[in-house]
């Protein structure tokens, strides 16, 4: 292989990660802004955001994080919950983002409701258990969200 073709194909695999990293942060961007505007009472706030991971509150006791998944040329996010204090955490959900900026193949990132819908689509079994939860005065633990996402 000769240098120039070397050069080429460094230059072909940076600039698909410059694009892959565009679209993280504009997905990011579509979901924070989404979130801020929902005039719906969710109890979902905006926590920790950086270029690891997007992160919410739920209630202020349960950490929901969107995270890229840490491998090169990942287009795979994953959707965790964790308690407050407890670093722990559930895996609840997968997306995979496309080069062309497609959400599971069927949502463009620029379209910033349906990428809520589908972060809420992502969540929703969590409201379940704690609904259920709440509904039946009982505790409900990590582990227990846990089992019961699974069994979703």
């Amino acid at each position: 292989m000769t240098l120039s073709e070397l050069s080429e194909k460094a230059n072909f695999i940076a600039g698909h990660q410059r694009v892959l990293r565009a679209h993280w942060n504009h997905y990011g961007n579509s979901l924070v802004q989404a979130i801020t505007l929902s005039r719906a009472s969710l109890h979902l706030s905006v926590g920790c955001n950086n270029d690891n991971g997007l992160g919410f509150w739920l209630f202020d006791h349960f950490l929901i994080r969107v995270t890229p998944e840490q491998a090169f040329n990942g287009h795979i996010f994953n959707y965790t919950i964790e308690a407050r204090d407890d670093q722990q955490s559930v895996l609840i959900g997968r997306a995979r983002l496309s080069d062309d900026g497609m959400l599971d193949g069927t949502i463009h990132i620029d379209q910033r409701e349906a990428v809520f819908n589908h972060f809420l689509d992502k969540i929703n079994g969590v409201y379940t258990a704690l609904y259920e939860a709440t509904e039946r005065g009982e505790s409900l633990t990590l582990a227990t969200l846990a089992q019961h996402h699974a069994a979703v």
